[in-house]
């Protein structure tokens, strides 16, 4: 018998049916546009496609029919089906995230290694309720909580989630707002499947018809639990082709829950193959420490490491309506300059600002960690704690919340004098508490772009922290925020003046980044002109952390080839550095240092100033003899030939600076 609900059932109903429409009202762009952005199937300039529109509707129009209609069958046939639907749970449930992630479908292999992780977490509440309906609408609504979570990272920063974006939670809370977080198409469809299913779980027929039955239903159900755990622990993760460099297309081979198991069992910092202190020493032997000359003078050391701050030129061709580097592209003629290659992408600043503060590489850390989360325990060596020995006052300052990135701990650990946040540019009483502090947070006495505190306004600070240093010189490491994600902005006080000619979709997230470059550049002009005024010796260090991510389509239209060559797809990990400085830098040091990273970029710094070398740091510049760049996934030769990451290298120092960094971020563990 076929009727409509009545009573509380239609009102339930029909809120329920409210809420997916109001979803679908706030992402209407994603269904009229059907730009279902990162990991869709949604051509590359983001044309209309009919498939995946086809499949939104169907799945409206069923949640609609199964919200508001109610069968009801004889109470045998009811109980029959109930089961059946029951035993097909982790079927449907993998098969309304697949949706939902908008994969194809997988080898059968594939399927199962997948298929079990569901087994298992309908099983498990299963066990602990006995209930057909609780089990399977608990199980439908955690796994979609949890791929909506990774299609939202994918969306927002570009890159899926990682099981080390957990240990990030609070710092993700603090630099998005709920604006940021559109659903695509695939999302759309899949929630209305989530409202399908969760509708039929609740209309089940959930009763016993003897109480020793519910208790013996909980045997084979532990069972199967059992055997399902057994059968995850002893996945053979490492025969799966797995890439941290290209995290999404991993998941697309993969799936998103197999994927996620074998990062996190990859994630562990195990000592690297071979591991020997001893032999750190012994080569170590080789060197000798330099030592500063007797009357030479070193320079005040200022580094910004500037928010999202990149070319996307150096993807394609790109033509814009007006200059977004213009000031940064007149240095770069005079002054040392080129790219660093990092490992983010979108997100991720910490594993930058690791890189350049240590001088370590992240492609001898674990895959896809976050090293001030998880890894920054004790003291660690690093440029502040080194330069202290040479007599500089030494400062982190960051315009946004200390204990993003766990910031307020790290840097003490790395020996840092001072760190001042945004909460100490300011007299406004902000300590952050929870993402409702988003907007303006710091009061109205900073200068804001957008909702963040200004590059200009940071630079002020930095500029008043050198006129009040403590010491004869000081070593200054500032982080930006103006540029961060999203790039949707639509205040009155923030104007999009930088707009791209040759492209004939509208790139309205990639228009506002450029536009916001083009602000930082114009504020590195109020910065370089202040020390172009100062009499102290002064070398600014300036290079951006990561690319942004905007319109996937732009990026494929500006780099067509990147999933197939992979030099290619690394320039999307490029950004700008440029070394200036009020005095004349040594004759040997170039104009264009090419592809570095962040690693070496630190340690080009000491060059410049002057600052004599230890051991170690010459250990380090030997490397970038063998390995002229790197990062989380592998380096470049000396041929510009990429490398990817080992357990062991050919060459002796690769292994050495591999030794040597885990001897560093575990304090001499074996």
């Amino acid at each position: 018998m076929v009727e409509l609900k009545k009573g509380w059932r239609l009102a339930a109903s029909a809120a329920a049916f409210a809420v997916l429409v109001l979803i679908s009202l706030l992402n209407l762009d994603s269904i009229v546009n059907n730009s279902s952005g990162a990991g869709s199937s949604v051509g590359a300039e983001g044309g209309f496609a009919l498939r995946p529109f086809l499949k939104y509707i169907f799945s409206l129009i069923a949640a609609a029919a199964v919200l508001f209609v109610r069968l009801r069958p004889k109470r045998w046939l009811h109980i029959l089906a109930s089961w059946i639907i029951f035993l097909s749970g982790p079927v449907l449930c993998f098969e309304m995230v697949r949706v939902l992630v908008g994969a194809q479908r997988y080898a059968w292999y594939i399927y199962l290694d997948n298929l079990v992780f569901y087994v298992v977490l309908q099983f498990a509440v299963f066990v602990l309720t006995q209930s057909v309906r609780i089990s399977l609408t608990a199980s439908f609504i955690i796994s979609y909580i949890l791929h909506a979570a990774n299609q939202l990272v994918l969306l927002i920063r570009g890159t899926p989630l990682v099981p080390t974006d957990l240990l990030a939670i609070r710092t993700a809370m603090t630099v998005t707002t709920p604006g940021d977080w559109k659903l695509d198409i695939n999302l759309l469809t899949g929630t209305c499947i989530l409202f399908v299913l969760v509708a039929v779980s609740l209309g089940l027929e959930n009763g016993y018809p003897r109480k020793w039955v519910r208790a013996a239903a909980v045997l084979p159900a532990l069972a199967v639990l059992v055997m399902g755990c057994r059968y995850i622990i002893n996945i053979d993760y490492l025969s799966y082709s797995t890439s941290t460099f290209d995290t999404e297309s991993t998941n697309n081979l993969n799936g998103v829950a197999l994927s996620f198991y074998i990062n996190l069992r990859k994630s562990s910092f195990d000592p690297p193959e071979g591991y020997d202190p001893a032999a750190i020493e012994e080569f170590l032997l080789a060197y000798e420490d330099e030592v500063l000359a007797d009357g030479e003078e070193l320079p005040n050391i200022i580094v910004i490491m500037n928010e999202s701050f990149s070319d996307l030129s150096y993807l394609g061709k790109l033509k814009t309506d007006q200059p977004y580097m213009e000031y940064y592209n007149e240095l770069a003629k005079e002054y040392p300059n080129g790219r660093v290659l990092v490992s983010v992408l979108g997100g991720g600043t910490c594993n930058t600002e690791f890189e350049y503060l240590t001088g370590l590489s992240m492609m001898y850390t674990p895959n896809n960690c976050y090293t001030y989360m998880q890894h920054i325990k004790q003291e660690i060596p690093s440029l502040a704690s080194y330069l202290d020995g040479y007599g500089y006052e030494t400062v982190a300052m960051h315009p946004f919340y200390e204990v993003c990135w766990k910031r307020n701990t790290v840097y003490e650990l790395m020996g840092f004098d001072d760190f001042i946040s945004g909460e100490d540019m300011t007299d406004y009483k902000s300590r952050y508490t929870s993402a409702d502090r988003w907007e303006k947070g710091f009061g109205d006495e900073v200068e804001y772009v957008r909702t963040l505190i200004s590059d200009s306004y940071f630079y002020k600070q930095v500029i008043d922290k050198f006129e009040n240093k403590a010491e004869d010189r000081i070593f200054i490491f500032g982080v930006t925020v103006q540029n961060h994600s999203g790039y949707e902005y639509d205040g009155e006080d923030f104007v999009t003046d930088v707009h791209i000619e040759d492209y004939e979709v509208s790139c309205p997230r990639a228009e506002q980044y450029l536009s916001l470059v083009k602000k930082s550049d114009e504020a590195l002009r109020e910065l370089i002109e202040y020390f172009e005024q100062v009499d102290e010796k002064t070398l600014i260090v300036f290079f951006g952390d990561h690319q942004p991510n905007v319109e996937s389509w732009l990026i494929d239209y500006l780099a067509p080839q990147r999933k197939l060559i992979v030099n290619s797809f690394l320039t999307r990990y490029e950004t700008p550095f440029l070394i200036w400085s009020n005095y004349e830098l040594d004759e040997s040091v170039k104009k264009n240092q090419g592809i570095i990273s962040a690693n070496y970029l630190a340690l080009r710094t000491l060059e410049c100033a002057g600052v004599p070398l230890s051991r170690e740091w010459q250990m380090i510049k030997d490397a970038q003899e063998v390995a002229t760049a790197m990062n989380t996934w592998g380096y470049f030769d000396k041929t510009v030939s990429w490398n990817e990451r080992k357990d062991t290298y050919r060459d002796e120092i690769l292994n050495i600076y591999n030794f040597y960094t885990y001897y560093t971020m575990t304090g001499g563990e074996s």
